[in-house]
């Protein structure tokens, strides 16, 4: 794989797995090759190998931004599963409800995150990275709960700790 990766221009190659034996794997392999060009005062060239798993009429460009356009889809598909409200109704039009408040809290945590948290920087904007959306959720929890008056409450036994429990508490 060293000699495949080694290289200053993007293109298609075959890849062999376990070579010479029983299981050989030969599979098109897509090696690209990025320059960063002080994007976010990064320097140098990125070489990147993808499978290439049914694209094969397609340059290792055009596969490296396939590869990239779904990535960005299923991270997308995670970070809405973090916001999702969890429930054990099988009802179908509550979990789509749940599913479609996460997506648009993810949305307008982009929206946010771009339009009013990033600064505007040379070819693009500089993303903060201490606004995350795990934090934004948090955010929006926090003022849910005081807006609601939520308050914790779990309804006690009345007995407390036992007297052979005691000396395990202290």
């Amino acid at each position: 794989m060293k000699e495949k990766i080694d290289t200053h221009c993007s293109y298609m190659t075959t890849y062999r797995m376990y070579k010479d034996r029983e299981r050989e794997l030969h599979f098109p392999l897509a090696v690209c090759v990025s320059y960063q060009a002080g994007d976010r005062d990064k320097h140098g060239k990125v070489i990147r190998g993808y499978a290439d798993c049914g694209l094969e009429n397609h340059s290792a460009k055009r596969i490296e931004e396939l590869y990239r356009k779904r990535s960005a889809i299923e991270t997308s598909y995670r970070l809405v599963r973090q916001a999702r409200a969890t429930t054990t109704t099988r009802d179908p039009v509550i979990r789509f409800a749940f599913m479609l408040v996460s997506a648009l809290l993810e949305n307008l945590w982009l929206v946010l995150r771009w339009a009013v948290v990033a600064r505007p920087w040379r070819g693009g904007r500089d993303l903060p990275i201490e606004f995350t959306f795990p934090t934004f959720c948090d955010w929006i929890r926090h003022v849910l709960e005081e807006e609601l008056n939520r308050c914790w409450q779990i309804e006690m036994n009345g007995v407390g700790v036992l007297e052979t429990y005691r000396s395990a508490v202290g």
